[in-house]
Order: structure tokens, then C-alpha cells, then sequence
């Protein structure tokens, strides 16, 4: 687990997008699929900021519906739709319909929803029919323990999240101080850096570390989430990620694809990947990925760095004419690290 970094400026993430941008790029055709997610709205106060922001970075974002948001708010799930954007079903209101909730009552919220969704869409027959060739999707408040129970005629893919912004503040320790810029400083490290957020869902790993498919929820209704969006979005696309609606390519209807609190997927990595990184103080470089082999360097903070292998708890990077290794501990990665090859120790 990374060391914490505690209260991280807006400006030092910048300065430290600014070094990043002096390394080399990551390997061509490295997926870095990221899926933003923003849940309970739509609403006039936030939706329409996040819709500007989106457009502005050309990313598309997957909107959790809640039913009884649409009326007076028609306009924008239209919106939403026109802007290839992806809508899910995140049934009427929260209420009674949590993980555990009665088959019963979650069928009746969702097909209710569904039906306010259709009717929000019928006055412009393009953008209902393309909500209706989508493949349908299911995002259960709170997060699903099982996925969608059957309906006649159904098949939806059930979402949960694998990184939770928490911009809502639910979850955030008593030392951020949600009326100040902390909160937004906390969202960020919850979301790019070492989670600050606590609790059951909130496990110690952020975007990087899931990598390719990722998805992170956010609201669209605290104004926190329209002030870091910006700089997460910027971040995320210097480290080579793409932004894309749900569904995933690989999810299937039926099933449900990601389980709450389940750790990143370890996979063999693509050869020739590389991933930007930054030393944190006092950071020794190895000839070797254990401790006790020899010192290559020590490194100064925020020395840039490029990966270009793993093994377990270090890291491999390119270092003067050969490589070295460094802890896992001891280096902050922009980028997919899933997609970073494994290597053997011997190497």
C-alpha cells in the first residue's frame, strides 16, 4: 500500500502533470479504457456542468438515472442521449431498494424507471430509438450484491463500481474538512493517488491500479464533482486513457461484472508498455527487486520516471542505459499499471 499523501494540492497535481508530460509515451495500442459514472440525476444545478466539461474534453461518461429526478429534467436525459452518452437504470428512488431489498420492489423501481426514461425520450423518436438499441444496464443505489432479478424480456448487465470518488462525502474521515478545499484535495487522492476515504468500499486502490475498464462513480449533484473533474480528466488523458460510455466490450447481459471491494485483476501485462511515473523522497533504485540488493541511485522527489515492468511489490524502470527497480512503495504510476509487463525477478 502506498504511503498516504495527505491534503495534495490542485496546483501540485498540475506540476506534476507538467513533469510527466517530459516522458516518453506509453507503448502504441495499450488500452487504457476509463468509464466515468455519475449517479442520482439528473439535475439543473450540476448535470449540465458536467455535460459541458465532457464536451469540452470530448469524453463520454455513462449517466445513472434516478426516476423521479426526470420529470422537469427531460431536457437533459435528451441531452445526455444526444451526446452519445450512456443512460442506466438506477431504479426510482433509493429508498427500500437497496442490496437486500425484495425482488419485487427493486422490479417494480426499475421497470417504473424505464418506463419514465422512454417517455422522456418520445418526443424526439432518433434519440429514443438509440436508447433503445443500448444494451440495458442496471446500477443498484448502494451497489448490487447480485444482479438484476429476472424480468420477462430483460437482459441488463448490472454495474457497481471499482473506484468510488466518494464525492459525496459519505466516507471521508473527520480530519477532511468537507466546507474546505480538502474535500476536493481528498476526491482527487480517491480517484488518482492513496484513497483517503474509508469503509468497506473503499479499499486502497485507485484508477491506476485497476487500469483498463475502470469504473469510477461520481454524482451529479455535489458541486465538488464539477471542480475536480477538470483536473481528473486531465490527468487521466496525459496517462493515455480514453473515455468511453459503458457498457465494457467484454460485459455480458445477464451477469454482473464487477463485485464491490474485489481487488485489481493481476494479469501478465503487454510487453513493451511503459508507464509514466514520479520517485517519492528518499527513493533507492535496485539492481535487483528485493531488498538488501545494491543501491543504483538515490532519487530525489518527484524525479521522473518511466516503468517498464513488475514483479511483485517493485516496480522496473528504465534507468541510464539498462534498468533498475524501485519498491512499489516508493513510486507514484500515471497510468495502467495492469498493463505493465511482468517480469520474473531475475530479470
Amino acid at each position: 500500500m502506498r504511503p498516504r499523501l495527505t491534503r495534495l494540492s490542485i496546483l501540485a497535481v498540475m506540476s506534476v502533470l507538467f513533469l510527466l508530460q517530459l516522458l516518453p509515451a506509453a507503448a502504441q495500442n495499450a488500452p487504457f479504457r476509463v468509464y466515468l459514472t455519475f449517479e442520482d440525476g439528473p439535475t439543473d444545478a450540476y448535470t449540465p456542468q458536467i455535460l459541458d466539461i465532457l464536451a469540452a474534453n470530448g469524453a463520454k461518461a455513462t449517466f445513472l438515472i434516478g426516476g423521479e429526478e426526470i420529470a422537469g429534467h427531460e431536457y437533459l436525459l435528451q441531452r445526455e442521449v444526444a451526446e452519445g452518452h450512456a443512460i442506466v437504470n438506477h431504479l426510482w428512488v433509493e429508498p427500500g431498494v437497496y442490496a437486500g431489498a425484495p425482488d419485487e420492489a427493486v422490479v417494480e423501481s426499475y421497470l417504473r424507471t424505464e418506463d419514465a426514461i422512454r417517455e422522456a425520450l418520445t418526443p424526439t423518436p432518433e434519440l429514443l430509438a438509440r436508447y433503445d438499441a443500448q444494451i440495458k444496464m442496471f446500477w443498484q443505489p448502494g451497489g448490487g450484491a447480485k444482479p438484476l432479478p429476472e424480468i420477462e424480456g430483460v437482459q441488463a448487465i448490472t454495474y457497481n463500481w471499482n473506484v468510488n470518488s466518494d464525492d459525496c462525502g459519505w466516507a471521508m474521515p473527520p480530519s477532511v474538512n468537507l466546507d474546505t478545499m480538502e474535500f476536493d484535495h481528498a476526491v482527487i487522492e480517491n480517484v488518482l493517488g492513496t484513497p483517503v476515504s474509508t469503509g468497506q468500499f473503499h479499499n486502497p486502490y485507485n484508477a491506476y491500479d485497476y487500469g483498463d475498464g475502470v469504473v469510477i462513480a461520481f454524482h451529479d449533484l455535489n458541486r465538488v464533482t464539477v471542480r475536480v473533474l477538470p483536473v481528473i480528466l486531465s490527468e487521466l488523458r496525459d496517462a493515455g486513457a480514453s473515455f468511453e460510455a459503458l457498457p465494457r466490450p467484454w460485459d455480458q447481459p445477464g451477469t454482473m461484472p464487477i463485485r464491490l471491494g474485489a481487488a485489481p485483476v493481476d494479469g501478465a501485462g503487454i510487453e513493451g508498455v511503459t508507464v509514466h511515473g514520479a520517485a517519492y523522497a528518499n527513493s533507492n533504485l535496485r539492481d535487483e527487486p528485493r531488498l538488501g540488493a545494491a543501491i543504483v541511485a538515490t532519487l530525489p522527489v518527484e524525479t521522473p520516471l518511466t516503468a517498464v515492468g513488475r514483479t511483485n511489490g517493485w516496480i522496473q524502470v528504465a534507468w541510464e542505459a539498462s534498468s533498475a527497480w524501485i519498491s512499489a512503495d516508493l513510486i507514484a504510476l500515471k497510468g495502467a499499471i495492469p498493463n505493465l509487463p511482468k517480469r520474473d525477478a531475475a530479470q
